[in-house]
C-alpha cells in the first residue's frame, strides 16, 4: 500500500471503492452522527493513509483524525498520529486535556512521550519537528545567506531575535515593508533586552558611523537614505521580512531589491535571511548578476486544516457548500441565513475577521453590520468611544460601530486609531467583529477564530493562491491555539473560512467556486510569478528594457561599478544625482536634469532660502512637478500640483502641521475649507470618490457641498490621513532634495518635517513617538527618561504604571507600550 496515492485513489479502477469512500468521508464532515460501522471504517482509513508515502494522503489522514476527534471527543487517533507526524504541540495539547489524561494514566508510553516532548520545548513553547529543525538549521547557518519559507505562526520573529543575540559586535539590519511591522519588530527586540544592543535605529537621522552596538529596523525607503548618506555603510547580517514582496514590479519592490544589491556589493560576506510565508521556488528570489548563493529551508508540515465554505447570495439566489481541497468536491450544506449579513452573524465565533478589498467597502459593511446588532455593554469600549471621540470627532463612524461590537481597520485610518482598534479587538471580549482590508496581510497578529471574505480581490487583481493562504493562515495562530488547556483548542486546528458572495461587494460575475478551486485545490500547480526586473527569472525584453536600463543607471550612478557596465550614462548635475538618490522614479534625470538644475538656480537667485510653506510648494512645482509627463498614470497624484489651488491647499496643510494642530482641529479646519467652496465644487477624495471630473474616467471626486455634516467629518478623517501620507511619502522626497542642496532655512525644514525645532522633541520623534506625546513626555514625565548621545533613550519601566495611574488614555499609552520595554 505504500504506492497508494491520491491520484491512484481516484483512478477508474477504484471507482466503486472511491464512491464508497467519498460517502463515508462526506458523512464525517457533515452534521450527521457517525454510526459504529462508519466509525470503524474511518479509523481504518486514517490508519491506512497515515502509513503511505503520498503526502496528500497522509494529510487527508490527519485531517480525518482531526474531524473525527472533534466530532466524537475520542482523541486517541489524533494523539497517535500527531506523534508519528512530529506535530508535538498537538500531542502536548492533548496531554493537557483532563479526560484524555485520566484515560491514559498509568501507561508507560505517556511517560516516554512527556520526556520526548521536552526535547522540543524552547522557552516554554513546544515546537513541531520541522520547527525544531528550522531553528537548528538557522543556528548552524547564521553566517550564510538563506531563504526561509515558513507559514504564519512558525516563529520567524524568534529567528530574528536569535540572530541578533548571536551577532554581538556585528551590524544587523531588519528590513520590513511597513511602519506597522517596523513598530512591531522594534517592540519585540526591545522586550528581549538583548545585552549588547544599546540602541534600535529606526530612522535615518539616528544612524551613526562606526556604531556596532545598534540594531537597525528600517523600511526600504529609510535604509536607502542611510546607504545614500553613508557610502561606506554595510551590514554583516540582514533580515528581509515578507521577502515575497520582492517578486512584484512596483517602485517599492524595485527599491528593496536595489538596496539589497548595494549591500551585497559593499560587503560580499553579508548574510541575508529572506523570510517569507510562501514561495514555491527559492530560485524565484535569485538576483541578476549576483555573486551570493543561498541555502534554503521550507516548512512542509500540515498542522492546521482549514475548512472552506462558499456562500452565495447574489441575484436573489442562495447556495451554501463546503469545499474539500483534496478531492476538489463541493458538498452542499443546509443554511438558514437569508443574506450575506445574516450569514456573517449566524456563523460567527467570538473573534471574527471580515475581509474586504477597499477601505470604502470595509467602512460600509461595518456600518451595515452594526445596524443589525444590539449594543454591547463594555466599560473598555465606552472609554475608547470617549477617548477617540475627543481625539478625532464624536461623529466618527468607527464610534457608532464600536457601540455594537464592530471595528474596522484599513490604511486610511490615523495610525494611533488603527493601533487602538487592534488593542480593542484583542483585549475586549465584547468586540466580536473586525472588518479589514489587506492591512492584515503584512504581519498584524490578532486573535482570529473565523474569517469571512466578501471580496476575493487584492487591489485590482484576484488574490493569488499564496495571498489567499497567507491571509487565511492568520486565523487561529499557534499562540492562540496552544495557549489554553481546553478541548476547544483542538477545534481551532480546523478554522472555518467563509467566502461570501453578495451584490454589494466584490465583482458581480465572479465565480466563487472557480476561485476557491484555483487557490486551494492541492493538485493545482502553483508557480511564483516574479515580475521584478532585477530578479534573474525575469527576462529582459523590448517591453521592459527601458525600465531595466533606468534602474541599472540609477544603481551605477549611486554605486560605481555595481552594474558591471561602465558605458551606462552618468548624471552631471547635483540635481540629477539627488533625483537618483531620493528614488524619484517619476522623472528621468538624464532627460531633465539640466532643466531642473536651471530651475533650482533660478529659485535660489529669486527667493534665497525657502522659509515658508507657500514658497516651498511653488519651488516644488517649478523645479520638479512642471517637468512631469501628465499622461503617465503613476504621476496622477503629483500632477495635481500643477494647479495653483492644489499648491495652496498643500501649503495650508503643511502649515497645520507646523502650527501643531491636533487631529480634531484639522478635521474642523478641513470642513471649514470645504464649506468655503462653491456648492457644486468637485473635491478630490481619491478612493472615496463617487464622481469623475468632466473629462476624466476615475471616480476620485465628490461634490462635497451635497454631503451631510457627518459625511464630511468622516471624509475629513480619512482624507487627512491620506494627505499626510502623500505629503510624507511623495512630496517630502522633493523637500529632502531641496534641503540636501541647502535651499531651505534650517528651522523651517525641521518644522516641516517634525512639526517642531526642539532637539529633544525631535529625538523622541525619531525613536517612534508622535510629536504631541513627545511634548507631553518632556513636560510631565521628564524624570522617567533620559536622552543620551546620538538619540539614545533610557527609560524607567515604571513609566508604564505611572501613565496608567494618571489616567492617560490608550491613544498615548500605546506609544510607550510600543517603544519602551516592560519589566519582566
Amino acid at each position: 500500500m505504500s504506492k497508494l496515492t491520491l491520484r491512484s485513489l481516484k483512478h477508474k479502477s477504484f471507482k466503486n471503492k472511491y464512491v464508497e469512500f467519498l460517502d463515508v468521508y462526506s458523512q464525517l464532515f457533515s452534521n450527521e452522527e457517525l454510526n459504529l460501522a462508519n466509525r470503524e471504517k474511518i479509523l481504518s482509513i486514517i490508519a491506512l493513509f497515515s502509513n503511505v508515502e503520498d503526502q496528500h494522503l497522509r494529510q487527508i489522514g490527519y485531517r480525518m483524525a482531526l474531524e473525527y476527534s472533534n466530532k466524537t471527543q475520542d482523541f486517541t487517533p489524533l494523539y497517535d498520529l500527531s506523534i508519528n507526524l512530529g506535530l508535538y504541540p498537538v500531542t502536548n495539547q492533548l496531554r493537557t486535556l483532563e479526560d484524555f489524561m485520566s484515560m491514559e494514566a498509568g501507561l508507560f508510553l505517556p511517560t516516554v512521550v512527556d520526556g520526548f516532548i521536552e526535547n522540543y520545548r524552547r522557552k516554554g513553547v513546544v515546537f513541531t519537528e520541522q520547527q525544531n529543525r528550522l531553528n537548528n538549521f538557522f543556528d548552524s547557518n547564521i553566517r550564510n545567506t538563506a531563504i526561509i519559507v515558513a507559514p504564519t505562526s512558525y516563529g520567524k520573529s524568534e529567528l530574528i531575535v536569535s540572530g541578533i543575540k548571536q551577532s554581538r559586535g556585528s551590524r544587523v539590519c531588519i528590513v520590513v515593508p511597513s511602519k506597522a511591522l517596523l513598530a512591531q519588530t522594534r517592540k519585540r527586540i526591545l522586550d528581549e533586552k538583548i545585552d549588547w544592543v544599546k540602541r534600535i535605529v529606526s530612522h535615518p537621522e539616528m544612524h551613526r558611523v562606526d556604531d556596532y552596538e545598534s540594531v537597525y529596523v528600517l523600511t526600504q525607503e529609510r535604509l536607502s537614505r542611510i546607504l545614500t548618506a553613508d557610502k561606506k555603510m554595510a551590514f554583516d547580517l540582514v533580515f528581509v521580512d515578507e521577502a515575497h514582496n520582492m517578486l512584484a514590479a512596483g517602485d517599492r519592490e524595485i527599491l528593496l531589491t536595489s538596496t539589497i544589491k548595494i549591500l551585497s556589493y559593499r560587503n560580499s560576506d553579508t548574510a541575508f535571511k529572506f523570510l517569507t510565508p510562501f514561495l514555491q521556488e527559492p530560485s524565484s528570489l535569485s538576483f541578476k548578476d549576483s555573486n551570493f548563493e543561498s541555502l534554503n529551508y521550507k516548512i512542509s508540515e500540515y498542522v492546521k486544516s482549514e475548512k472552506i465554505f462558499v456562500a452565495d447570495y447574489r441575484a436573489f439566489e442562495k447556495s451554501f457548500s463546503y469545499y474539500d481541497h483534496f478531492f476538489n468536491h463541493f458538498f452542499e450544506h443546509d443554511n438558514d441565513a437569508e443574506n450575506y449579513l445574516e450569514h456573517v452573524i449566524d456563523y460567527s465565533k467570538n473573534k471574527n475577521i471580515v475581509y474586504l478589498n477597499k477601505p470604502k467597502d470595509a467602512q460600509d459593511f461595518a456600518r451595515r453590520l452594526a445596524k443589525n446588532l444590539p449594543k454591547i455593554n463594555s466599560s473598555t469600549a465606552e472609554k475608547a468611544i470617549s477617548e477617540i471621540g475627543e481625539a478625532m470627532h464624536k461623529k466618527y463612524l468607527l464610534l457608532r460601530c464600536l457601540k455594537k461590537g464592530v471595528l474596522y481597520h484599513h490604511g486610511s485610518m490615523p495610525e494611533a486609531v488603527r493601533n487602538y482598534v487592534e488593542y480593542l479587538y484583542t483585549s475586549c471580549d465584547d468586540i466580536k467583529y473586525l472588518v479589514s482590508t489587506s492591512t492584515l496581510l503584512e504581519g498584524v497578529n490578532l486573535p482570529i477564530e473565523r474569517m469571512f471574505l466578501l471580496d476575493i480581490r487584492k487591489g485590482i487583481r484576484k488574490m493569488s493562491p499564496s495571498q489567499f493562504k497567507n491571509l487565511i493562515g492568520r486565523v487561529n495562530r499557534f499562540g492562540d491555539i496552544f495557549r489554553s488547556n481546553e478541548i476547544k483548542a483542538i477545534e481551532k486546528l480546523q478554522p472555518q473560512i467563509h467566502v461570501v458572495g453578495s451584490d454589494q461587494y466584490g465583482r458581480v460575475k465572479a465565480n466563487l467556486n472557480s476561485f476557491v478551486t484555483e487557490v486551494m485545490h492541492v493538485t493545482k500547480t502553483i508557480k511564483d510569478e516574479p515580475e521584478n526586473i532585477l530578479l534573474d527569472p525575469v527576462q529582459i525584453t523590448d517591453d521592459n528594457r527601458d525600465e531595466f536600463e533606468r534602474v541599472m543607471t540609477r544603481l551605477e550612478n549611486m554605486e560605481e561599478g555595481i552594474s558591471g557596465n561602465p558605458d551606462l550614462p552618468r548624471v552631471c548635475t547635483d540635481a540629477g544625482l539627488k533625483l537618483l538618490e531620493n528614488n524619484i522614479s517619476e522623472l528621468d534625470p538624464l532627460d531633465c536634469e539640466n532643466a531642473i538644475q536651471s530651475a533650482l538656480d533660478n529659485i535660489s537667485d529669486e527667493f534665497g532660502l525657502i522659509d515658508n510653506s507657500r514658497l516651498l510648494m511653488r519651488a516644488i512645482y517649478q523645479a520638479f512637478i512642471a517637468h512631469l509627463e501628465t499622461d503617465q498614470s503613476k504621476n496622477r497624484n503629483l500632477v495635481r500640483l500643477k494647479a495653483e489651488e492644489a499648491q495652496m491647499f498643500y501649503a495650508m496643510f503643511l502649515d497645520w502641521k507646523i502650527r501643531r494642530y491636533s487631529y480634531a482641529r484639522m478635521i474642523r479646519q478641513m470642513i471649514d475649507y470645504w464649506n468655503q467652496l462653491p456648492p457644486t465644487a468637485l473635491v478630490f477624495v481619491g478612493k472615496w470618490g463617487d464622481t469623475t471630473q468632466p473629462e476624466g474616467y476615475l471616480e476620485h471626486f465628490t461634490r462635497i457641498g451635497s454631503s451631510s455634516f457627518v459625511e464630511k467629518v468622516n471624509f475629513a478623517i480619512v482624507r487627512i490621513k491620506e494627505e499626510e501620507d502623500f505629503l510624507e511619502h511623495d512630496l517630502f522626497r522633493f523637500v529632502e532634495i531641496l534641503n540636501e542642496l541647502e535651499m531651505l532655512d534650517e528651522d523651517f525644514y525641521l518644522l516641516a518635517k517634525y512639526g517642531t525645532n526642539d532637539p529633544k522633541v525631535i529625538s523622541l520623534i525619531r525613536n517612534g513617538f508622535s510629536r504631541t506625546f513627545a511634548e507631553m513626555l518632556l513636560t510631565e514625565y521628564s524624570n522617567y527618561f533620559q536622552i543620551l548621545d546620538d538619540d539614545q533613550l533610557s527609560f524607567n519601566p515604571e513609566l508604564h504604571n505611572k501613565l496608567e495611574e494618571d489616567g492617560v488614555g490608550y491613544i498615548h499609552r500605546q506609544e510607550v507600550l510600543l517603544n519602551v520595554a516592560e519589566e519582566n
